[in-house]
Order: structure tokens, then sequence, then C-alpha cells
């Protein structure tokens, strides 16, 4: 009795911690996926290419800010829900689920706006654009300490 009532202290002073900081509780892995700018990545982009990666871009655009606003709206009520005195197991499992399946919808878009991109483009201009986003990877310090670890483990 004593380990679920510390359980359940430690759940509820976490939430509670993410409900008070600054940013609300967001972090940076919840921001929002964007498409790549590739007009700034790839060189020599004939009008015909810039007219069909700016479409994909914009459907990106809603279709994310959709997936992401309900995702909002979910996370919302994860934090009232556990905010709530007592076991809340039954309405936040089911919200939990949502929003795995949310993030997995996000994955998948972001995925097939890859796979669109890949077919506008030339095999000249893809490998350009390839290694203009493995360089921007190897820039951001997450990676780059995400890698680390990778490396050190093998």
């Amino acid at each position: 009795m004593k380990k679920l009532l510390s359980t359940l202290f430690a759940i509820l002073l976490c939430s509670a911690l993410l409900a008070q900081s600054p940013d609300g509780g967001r972090h940076k892995r919840h921001s929002r996926p964007e498409p790549p700018k590739i007009e700034e990545m790839v060189s020599n982009l004939s009008a015909v290419q810039k007219k069909k990666l700016e479409t994909i871009t914009q459907n990106c655009k809603a279709k994310t800010a959709q997936l992401q606003k309900e995702m909002d709206k979910v996370r919302t009520e994860i934090r009232s829900m556990m905010d709530k005195e007592g076991d809340q197991s039954d309405k936040l499992f089911p919200l939990f689920d949502r929003e795995a399946a949310l993030q997995a919808q996000m994955s998948k878009e972001m995925y097939s706006v890859r796979i669109q991109i890949d077919q506008v483009l030339t095999q000249e201009q893809l490998a350009e654009f390839r290694a203009r986003c493995k360089a921007d990877r190897q820039k951001s310090p997450k990676r780059n300490t995400e890698s680390k670890k990778t490396k050190s483990r093998k």
C-alpha cells in the first residue's frame, strides 16, 4: 500500500511540475514537424518542381497542423486527468493510446512527404538534398550527443 501511494505521489508530482514549467510542459520533442525548405537546400529547381514542392509543403503543413491541434487537445486532457485524485487509468490509458496514434500518424505523414519529394527531384538534386540534410543533422547538438552514445555502445 505504501509503495502504491508513493508511486502515485511521484506521478502526481511529475505532472504538477510539467504543468508549471515555463513552456507548459512542452519539450522540443513535441515541436511541430515541418517539411524541409527544399528551395534553400537544392540548387537549380525548375519552375514546375518549385510549384509541385510548394503544393506538397502546403498540404503537409495543413495535415500536420490539424494533427498537432488534436494532439495538443489530447495532451491537455492527459494533464487534466493526471491532476485529479484517485485512479484515472480507465480514462488515461485511452488518451495515451490516442496520443501515440496521433504521433504515429504524424510520422507517417512526414514519411509520405519525403516520398513525394523524392519523386519530384532528379537524382542529382536528391543527392544534394540528402547531403544537406545529413550535414544539418550533424550540426544539431542533440543528435551529436545521441550518435556519440550509439558509437560508445558498439
